[in-house]
């Protein structure tokens, strides 16, 4: 099985989904977040699961995403590795996390 690596990044992303959503309902709030590091654990066993970005922006890259609700999900693999780079919402402008 290939090494999971979580970007930092990672952490403010999902500390912001744990949030919003908790204004409303924090046992949903928890259990959004297990189902996401569940995700995780996924793509880790399956990295080829996911589309490549590359169809989904307007510029070239090696990094590849999964949906899960309203969440995408974004990683890259390496030789050894699956990095999860982002998790982001998907009504947000994916792009400009790259800026």
């Amino acid at each position: 099985m290939m090494k999971l690596r979580i970007n930092p990044l990672v952490a403010t992303d999902l500390k912001e989904i744990r949030n919003f959503i908790a204004e409303d309902n924090i046992e949903k709030a928890v259990e959004t977040i297990d189902k996401i590091y569940g995700k995780f654990e996924n793509i880790q066993l399956f990295p080829g699961m996911g589309a490549d970005l590359s169809k989904r922006v307007s510029f070239r890259t090696d990094y590849k995403y999964a949906v899960w609700n309203d969440y995408v999900i974004i990683y890259k693999v390496g030789a050894e590795y699956v990095e999860i780079y982002r998790v982001v919402n998907r009504y947000q402008d994916i792009t400009r996390i790259f800026e």
